[in-house]
């Protein structure tokens, strides 16, 4: 019983603490990092046609800058 109740008590403030403090902090350094991340990797260019391509409304047939063939 009390070590049920010593659990309680650790758990509890370490859940609000992890919803309330540390989890938007996370997201406000996870989020803009990977993103930036994925820049690195595409290139700025295809980056901005993925980024640009999962905000339509409609699905269309993404063209890669990688897929395009090039004549030459």
């Amino acid at each position: 019983m009390l070590s049920r109740i010593i659990g309680y008590i650790l758990f509890v403030p370490f859940i609000a603490f992890y919803s309330y403090v540390l989890g938007p902090v996370l997201k406000l350094i996870l989020i803009p990092g990977g993103l930036l991340l994925f820049v690195c990797i595409f290139g700025p260019k295809e980056f901005s046609i993925h980024w640009r391509a999962a905000f339509r409304k409609q699905p269309n047939k993404l063209k890669s800058v990688t897929d395009r063939q090039v004549v030459g």
